[in-house]
């Protein structure tokens, strides 16, 4: 184990190289959005689809405030199948409005814009950059409330299960947390929402309202900081891309990242 104290300065040259690679991608795609206006379409948004925001937006708040009175319940696997069947059925009835209302949902969130190889490329890149920016997050919020922290309930539960060797629960959360996931909440939150709200209040009003109903979606304070940030990275890389099937790569492989980290110290930390 001697050789662990020469690891530690290698590692924080390392954090610190891919901190800035991280920064410099974003500040990059901040300076091009900000000259040339993103490339997410909203023309097609009309008062019908404010509405509808409208009422995903007082939906959510009415969540996330009855969160606060409710009782604390454990994750259970029915309850991470029926929210799983809730995001399908959400994303099932926006297409279908949106088809009603003469709105191509793949044109729309410029699904077929770039070819998945690509879109699949751009994603490792931006999930790359994204993970130092939310980790600093992570730590600064751990420093700020003193260590007193709690990890999402899906976590705890994910993590008991990697503890005991639940190859089921490990891979229903692997399935949910790395495709369904992603797909429900990028399509909800960037593609329609976001869009949405872009041609109503702008970019920067969108980008600021949906990355905070994000966050705040989770239900968990200590979260919040990291998820929101998060969400704005996604946004980014949506206005830089113009395709929704980007941000959809790049969420699952930064859950699937995040798990399997956890997977990992969890099976090489030390038993108490």
């Amino acid at each position: 184990m001697d050789h662990l104290p020469s690891l530690r300065p290698v590692a924080v040259a390392f954090f610190i190289v891919w901190t800035l690679f991280g920064a410099t991608v974003y500040y990059a795609v901040a300076r091009f959005l900000l000259k040339g206006g993103g490339k997410v379409d909203t023309l097609a948004f009309r008062n019908a689809d404010l509405w509808v925001a409208v009422g995903f937006v007082t939906w959510f708040a009415l969540l996330i405030l009855g969160s606060f009175d409710a009782p604390q319940h454990d994750v259970t696997e029915p309850n991470i199948l029926c929210n799983a069947g809730l995001y399908v059925g959400i994303v099932a009835a926006l297409g279908i409005f949106m088809q009603w209302r003469g709105i191509n949902p793949l044109r729309q969130f410029g699904l077929t814009r770039l070819n998945p190889f690509t879109c699949m490329a751009l994603a490792v890149g931006f999930m790359i950059a994204t993970h130092p920016i939310t980790l600093i997050t992570e730590f600064t919020t751990f420093i700020l409330m003193h260590g007193q922290t709690q990890p999402q309930n899906v976590i705890e539960y994910f993590l008991h299960a990697a503890q005991r060797s639940d190859s089921r629960a490990v891979a229903l959360m692997l399935v949910v947390a790395v495709v369904i996931a992603p797909l429900a909440e990028e399509t909800i939150f960037r593609g329609y929402l976001y869009g949405v709200f872009k041609r109503y209040l702008g970019g920067i009003g969108a980008g600021l309202l949906t990355a905070g109903l994000f966050a705040a979606m989770h239900l968990n304070l200590a979260a919040l900081p990291s998820l929101f940030v998060l969400a704005l990275c996604l946004t980014l890389a949506y206005e830089a891309t113009g395709s929704l099937l980007v941000n959809i790569f790049m969420h699952g492989l930064f859950n699937l990242s995040s798990l399997l980290a956890i997977m990992y110290f969890t099976k090489h930390s030390p038993a108490p």
